[in-house]
């Protein structure tokens, strides 16, 4: 068993798959749905470093003055549910390339751009499902996308527990 399983030892094989992926998340989470999904970004900006300090400054390596692009999303369904709530922030000399159009997930716009992708795991933990209803734990996971000189992406997804449960059936 992965480090990343001893976080969710009862959880079900969806769960288990995107926990332990190093790869594109997106196909996945199509992969569980049964159909393309499409994202919603809710914002999208340039900001200095310093202001997503642990991401920018430390995680991504950029100097405090310099501007990355910090971009909040939703991947949803064919009917609009949310699946996960994703945080990006890109940074690099070749940033501006790293940024999808809104209408696009970023993983199968950076494959198509013909970057060589490689995926560091940060950490894999609960968290809180941000979006409205009764507080509930979900799976979170933080990792870097090193896309060579082009620059870095920082990736923190948080999954819908209705589809990326915590606890598989008749666990407690």
């Amino acid at each position: 068993m992965t480090e990343q399983l001893k976080e969710f030892p009862s959880a079900p094989p969806q769960t288990r798959m995107l926990v332990c992926a190093d790869g594109s998340t997106t196909v996945l989470l199509d992969a569980l749905m049964g159909e393309q999904l499409s994202v919603r970004v809710d914002h999208q900006r340039q900001v200095p470093a310093a202001r997503v300090e642990r991401i920018g400054c430390r995680i991504l390596g950029a100097s405090p003055g310099t501007l990355v692009v910090d971009r909040q999303s939703r991947i949803l369904t064919s009917d609009r549910a949310v699946i996960s709530v994703n945080r990006v922030v890109i940074a690099g000399r070749g940033s501006d390339s790293l940024v999808p159009p809104p209408e696009e997930l970023l993983g199968p716009y950076l494959k198509r751009a013909g970057l060589a992708l490689k995926r560091e795991l940060i950490a894999v933990s609960r968290g809180s499902w941000p979006l409205a209803g009764p507080p509930s734990d979900c799976v979170s996971k933080e990792y870097v996308i090193d896309c060579g000189e082009a620059g870095r992406v920082y990736v923190h997804e948080r999954f819908n527990p209705r589809f990326v449960p915590l606890e598989g059936r008749g666990s407690a």
